[in-house]
């Protein structure tokens, strides 16, 4: 931690955003932008990575590509539902036993978006989006959580120590405990145009403010909570839709300053920011990073 003396010495750059000796968990890990994060953790050091999916498949391919470019990485993948609490318990159990350490960050990109008129939305349909993307973002945090506590070895329904004693205790600032990123959308700020979403809007608005509220009760345990609310995606996914449609690209482009969508890429650097030490002091705060879209 640094000091505030002037003749202290200056922490290596590179060491604030090393993620060396960090175990990571990354939902939705098969996905556009989780995929290609990834690379960039084990590449910062990562020294174990879960990856968490719905499809078995896709998990597989994405494991094997990330072992073949780090074949000294430890990794490993899991079939998990992030709106089921007992299926997310239990695997996150198994990442623990497998990891053989605390884990140190969740990355929830897990969610998705249908573009439908309001007035065709049915109840079922919106409780669906909403159980998995704002839901299943406090179901994954608060179990994660639950497998940080268990490690510090705080029985929560007992009187707890300060901050600085629970600090003591474990020799480490507790700065250093866990990191949780959920991922939001800067739809959770604007409303997008010309698409119809929204019960997406209302998911991710709600994830934006899940974080600052989980980061509000668990600050005294050092587990920061953060949310990041990304722009447009050049996606597999999203630049397969828009070869089939300009007309959409150029209107989403147009709304951008800076006159382009993002590549998956472009997400790592502040994914690794808010996953290391850099971002010691940061809990509560929703990094939007959308080429400017927000501001007009």
């Amino acid at each position: 931690m640094p000091s505030n003396e002037i003749n202290s010495p200056v922490p290596q750059l590179q060491n604030l955003f090393s993620l060396e000796g960090k175990a990571v968990v990354i939902t939705g890990a098969s996905g556009g932008m989780a995929s290609t994060v990834s690379r960039y953790l084990l590449s910062a050091g990562a020294t174990f990575l879960a990856l968490l999916d719905m499809d078995v498949s896709a998990l597989e391919r994405t494991q094997k590509q990330l072992q073949a470019e780090f074949p000294g990485a430890r990794l490993a993948h899991w079939v998990c539902n992030v709106s089921d609490e007992p299926t997310v318990r239990e695997v996150l159990t198994q990442v623990r036993a497998a990891a053989g350490q605390q884990l140190n960050v969740l990355i929830n990109t897990a969610g998705y978006c249908e573009n439908v008129s309001a007035l065709d939305y049915g109840a079922d349909r919106v409780n669906r989006l909403l159980h998995v993307n704002l839901t299943g973002s406090m179901i994954m945090a608060t179990e994660f959580a639950r497998t940080v506590l268990a490690d510090l070895g705080i029985d929560r329904s007992q009187p707890q120590p300060d901050a600085e004693e629970l600090a003591r205790a474990h020799n480490q600032p507790l700065r250093t405990t866990a990191s949780i990123i959920l991922i939001a959308s800067m739809s959770g700020h604007i409303i997008n145009h010309p698409q119809p979403q929204t019960p997406y809007n209302i998911s991710k608005a709600g994830v934006i403010h899940l974080a600052k509220s989980l980061a509000s009760e668990w600050a005294q345990y050092g587990i920061r909570v953060n949310s990041l609310s990304p722009g447009y995606i050049l996606t597999p996914l999203t630049r397969a839709i828009l070869e089939r449609d300009p007309a959409l690209k150029a209107n989403w482009e147009s709304g951008v300053p800076a006159l382009r969508m993002a590549e998956a890429d472009e997400f790592a650097g502040p994914i690794i920011f808010m996953s290391a030490d850099a971002s010691s002091y940061m809990t509560g705060a929703d990094l939007v990073v959308d080429g400017g879209y927000t501001i007009r």
